[in-house]
């Protein structure tokens, strides 16, 4: 897993470099809200000092990117990325085709879920139920707004390259629900199974 303080803000808040102000925002409230929905787990998991270490990054990189010239600044020294025209945010797929982002039909694949059969959720178990769906891993990475690679990280149980618990929660959480699973069963079924494969 890598550690926070090796992440750049836009991976801090699981985003696109070139992501919007909306964009930002969101994915903010997200992960303030995945951070404080299972305190209790994260405390067991994390120091005092590492769990206000995870707050801190996240409200740094919020406030950084939300500013524009403290964003410009930082997109030029850290990722030498060309500075951001002035007054012109930068426009989503969706935008860019002259559909607001909040018009958009969201992705709904409930009436193709399958049961399980009683079997735990766990890496190759989602990638299975996707894959008898007919869903490709990138349709769900563009209505989860999580970059594709974490997904397929997920799927291969690869521990050691997911990122933080807080974060981890809130994209099991999503990707069960784009899939029409039992989000609460998936979330507590594959951090149980991460947990113990961790500790072998």
């Amino acid at each position: 897993m890598k550690d926070i303080r090796d992440q750049t803000y836009y991976e801090i808040l699981e985003i696109s470099p070139t992501a919007t102000s909306k964009e930002i925002q969101r994915a903010y409230e997200h992960a303030k809200e995945t951070f404080h929905a299972d305190s209790v787990a994260i405390y067991s998991l994390f120091s005092e000092e590492e769990v206000k270490g995870i707050e801190g990054a996240v409200e740094e990189a919020y406030r950084v990117l939300m500013d524009e010239t403290l964003r410009r600044e930082y997109n030029q020294s850290h990722l030498q990325l060309p500075p951001m025209p002035e007054g012109q945010p930068t426009e989503t797929s969706s935008e860019a085709h002259g559909m607001p982002e909040e018009e958009r039909p969201p992705l709904s694949f409930t009436d193709l879920s399958f049961h399980a059969e009683g079997r735990p959720y766990r890496g190759g178990t989602l990638r299975e139920i996707r894959q008898r769906m007919g869903i490709e891993l990138q349709t769900i990475s563009k209505e989860m707004k999580i970059n594709e690679r974490t997904l397929g990280w997920i799927e291969e149980e690869a521990f050691e390259k997911l990122p933080a618990l807080v974060y981890l929660k809130g994209f099991l959480k999503s990707y069960a629900q784009c899939l029409g699973l039992d989000a609460p069963r998936v979330v507590e079924e594959y951090l149980r199974f991460k947990e113990e494969s961790t500790k072998k």
